[in-house]
C-alpha cells in the first residue's frame, strides 16, 4: 500500500534453468534419493569464469525505463529521471542510464520525503518515510565520506548520483543496485544511536553499500567459490576503513570482536563443511564475519597504501569485464604483488586454510623502577591450529610478531576515555612467553591482540585487568 520493493529477478522471466529453484533441505533430499546438492561451483572451473555470481546471463545491460505508480507517490529505478507526468490518476517516471549496469535493478514506490544533497558533483537523495527522518543525516554524512574514500583509494564512482531508498521492514536488509539503494526501515531509518558506547551501524551499512558501486557493480566476480569473498568481503573491508577514518582504530575493536564472535558462531554450526577463505561457498558467517578479521589482518601487515593500491590494480584489470570475471585466485594475486615473501605465506595462511590462533594474556605483574617509570611483565600464552572443513584440528608452529597494548581503562569502553599507553608487536612462539615493556603510567588492562588482527578461538580471554 505504501512502500513497494521488487527487484527484476522477482519481476521478469528469464532464460533457462534456474538452479535456485533447486531443493536446498538435505533431509528433503535425501528422503527423496537426490545427491548433496553443491553449494558452489568449484574455484577452478575455468568454464564457468564468463559467467556473473550474479547468475548465467547477469552481464552488464544498456538501460532505461518508464514506471508509474499510484498520483501520491514516488517510483524509483536505477538511471537518471528523464521526464515525469500525470495521466489517468497515475504518476510516471521515465528513467535511462548513460552507461551500462549489472542486469540486477529494482523498482520502488511510496509516499516518500526527500533530502536532497550534492558533494563533488555528485546528486545525493535520501528517500525515506516522512516521520522516520531521525537518521537521515548519518546517511547522508556516510555517502560523503564514503565516496572521497573509496574515489581516492580505488578509482573513481561511476554515476552521478547515489540514492538511498527506504522500504518497510518485511524485509531487513540493505541492497546496492546501480547507484540505487533500497534500505530497510529496520536496520536504518528507525535505529535508535543515542547510545555512544554503540558502534554507528547506520553509518557503517550505509558506508558498505556505497562500497558495492565499485565492488560487485564495477567489478563482479566469476560464478565459482569464492565469488561473495570478491563483492562482500571486499565492500566489508571498504566500509571498515570509513568507519576507521571517523572513530579511530581504538574503537574498531568492539565492531571486530563482534565480527570475529558471529565468524565463530556461525563455523560452529555450520551443517555441511566450513571452506577455506578463497573457496567460500555462499557462506555469510565466511564472506561477511569472517571477511572483516581477514581484511583488517592483512591491512595490519601490509599497510594502508600497498593494500589499497593492490585493490585498486585489482579493480583497473577488471572493471566492467565479463571476459572473464575474476576470481578470488586473482585476488590474492593482487594482493601478493604488494607483499614480500613472509607476508604472501600469511595472506596463503588466510585465504588458503582454515587457520585459527588461541592466544591469551595469563598474567601481568607491575614495578616502579628507579627513574619512576613503570615496569610491566607480562606472560602470554600462544597456540596456533588449522582446521579442517569438518572442524578436527592439527597444531601448527607459532613463529610470528602480534600486538601486545597497554591502556589506562578498559579497552571495551567506546566513550573515548581509555588511553592506549603501549602497542607494539613482539614475536610468540608455541607456550608461554614472557614480555617485559617499561612505560610512563602505570596500566590497568593489558592484552595481547586486542585490536583483533588474529582469528583467535577465544578472543574473550585476550585482554585482562591488572
Amino acid at each position: 500500500e505504501n512502500g513497494t520493493f521488487i527487484d527484476n529477478a522477482s519481476l521478469f522471466p528469464s532464460f533457462g534453468f534456474n538452479a535456485q529453484y533447486l531443493i536446498t533441505d538435505r533431509h528433503e533430499r535425501r528422503k527423496r534419493d537426490l545427491p548433496q546438492r553443491p553449494r558452489a561451483n568449484k574455484l577452478e572451473d575455468t568454464s564457468r569464469y564468463g559467467e556473473s555470481g550474479f547468475g548465467k546471463g547477469v552481464t552488464f545491460i544498456d538501460f532505461e525505463t518508464t514506471v508509474s505508480t499510484s498520483s501520491d507517490q514516488i517510483a524509483i529505478a536505477p538511471g537518471y529521471l528523464q521526464k515525469e507526468w500525470q495521466d489517468n490518476g497515475r504518476r510516471y517516471f521515465h528513467y535511462k542510464m548513460d552507461a551500462p549496469i549489472v542486469n540486477f535493478f529494482s523498482y520502488l514506490s511510496a509516499r516518500h520525503k526527500v533530502k536532497k544533497d550534492v558533494h563533488n558533483g555528485v546528486n545525493i537523495e535520501v528517500y525515506y518515510h516522512p516521520e522516520h527522518n531521525w537518521n537521515v543525516d548519518v546517511m547522508v554524512k556516510s555517502v560523503k565520506d564514503s565516496l572521497d574514500y573509496f574515489t581516492h583509494a580505488f578509482g573513481p564512482y561511476q554515476h552521478r548520483q547515489m540514492r538511498i531508498i527506504e522500504f518497510p521492514g518485511y524485509r531487513s536488509f540493505a541492497q546496492s543496485f546501480a547507484n540505487t539503494v533500497p534500505y530497510s526501515e529496520e536496520i536504518g531509518f528507525i535505529a535508535d544511536l543515542r547510545d555512544p558506547e554503540d558502534i554507528d551501524y547506520v553509518y557503517y551499512v550505509t558506508a558498505h553499500e556505497v562500497a558495492h558501486q565499485w565492488w560487485g557493480h564495477q567489478v563482479g566476480a566469476a560464478n565459482v567459490q569464492g565469488q561473495s569473498i570478491i563483492v562482500e568481503s571486499l565492500s566489508q573491508y571498504s566500509a571498515i576503513m570509513v568507519l576507521r577514518e571517523r572513530f579511530g582504530e581504538e574503537k574498531m575493536r568492539r565492531f571486530l570482536k563482534y565480527e570475529l564472535d558471529r565468524y565463530l558462531r556461525g563455523r560452529g554450526s555450520e551443517l555441511i563443511e566450513e571452506m577455506p577463505f578463497m573457496r567460500s561457498e555462499s557462506q555469510q558467517y565466511i564472506h561477511y564475519r569472517k571477511g572483516s578479521v581477514v581484511m583488517m589482518a592483512i591491512l595490519d601487515r601490509l599497510g594502508e597504501e600497498r593494500v589499497n593500491t593492490a585493490l585498486k590494480n585489482f579493480l583497473e584489470d577488471y572493471k566492467f569485464s565479463d571476459a572473464p570475471y575474476p576470481t578470488t585466485l586473482d585476488l590474492q594475486a593482487a594482493l601478493n604483488t604488494q607483499a614480500t615473501e613472509e607476508e604472501q605465506q600469511f595472506i596463503a595462511d588466510l585465504f588458503e586454510r582454515i587457520t585459527l590462533y588461541d592466544l591469551k594474556m595469563l598474567s601481568a605483574e607491575t614495578d616502579e623502577t628507579n627513574e619512576g617509570k613503570i615496569q610491566v611483565t607480562m606472560t602470554v600464552s600462544a597456540a596456533k591450529f588449522e582446521a579442517e572443513g569438518d572442524g578436527r584440528e592439527t597444531e601448527r608452529e607459532v613463529d610470528e610478531y602480534i600486538d601486545i597494548a597497554l591502556f589506562s581503562g578498559d579497552p571495551e569502553d567506546v566513550s573515548g576515555d581509555t588511553k592506549v599507553l603501549y602497542n607494539q608487536k613482539h614475536k610468540l612462539t608455541n607456550g608461554e612467553n614472557t614480555i617485559t615493556v617499561t612505560v610512563e603510567e602505570k596500566p590497568a588492562y593489558v592484552g595481547v591482540d586486542p585490536f583483533v588482527k588474529m582469528i583467535d578461538r577465544d578472543s574473550g580471554d585476550n585482554v585482562i585487568q591488572l
